[in-house]
């Protein structure tokens, strides 16, 4: 890795536990997406004439501010949600909910499953065959999906991009 990958990585990793110890909670979110926009596409947001695809979601973020988009994100309020809109024939099947993974009973499980936190992108664990699963692999990606913060760490609730 050369030194302005590392420095990259540090940068980055600086600017996100900003986040998480709360050092931008003050700045109302206007100010902080066109600062996180900025950071990451290396060019002001405009958000008086949003024309990227980028751009105009974070004018939505700003000015389209529905109930239900809270309920949309959760994997399973959504389900519930699309339940109740169209049908429960349209929804996969929820195996369990569990606050921690030490309340899994693997024993319930089928042989090939899906673990997923209900907030968070990406941070799951696909066991095609219970037999051959990596527990405490899964225990500590789980873990840290569950300590993920995707609505950001403060009081305004910044929106990650």
């Amino acid at each position: 890795m050369n030194i302005k990958a590392v420095v990259s990585k540090a940068e980055n990793h600086i600017y996100w536990k900003k986040i998480e110890w709360g050092f931008y909670d003050k700045m109302d979110d206007e100010s902080f997406l066109k600062m996180a926009y900025k950071r990451k596409f290396g060019k002001e947001l405009d958000l008086k004439n949003p024309v990227t695809f980028n751009e105009k979601l974070q004018w939505l973020k700003l000015h389209d501010r529905k109930p239900e988009y809270t309920t949309m994100v959760d994997k399973y309020e959504a389900k519930a949600y699309i339940a109740q809109k169209i049908g429960e024939e349209y929804v996969v099947p929820t195996l369990g909910v569990w606050e921690k993974f030490d309340d899994i009973d693997f024993t319930k499980l089928p042989n090939a499953f899906v673990l997923k936190c209900t907030h968070d992108s990406g941070g799951l664990v696909i066991c095609k065959d219970k037999s051959k699963l990596d527990r405490e692999k899964a225990r500590k990606k789980i873990n840290k999906s569950l300590h993920s913060n995707y609505f950001g760490g403060g009081a305004n609730g910044h929106i990650k991009m």
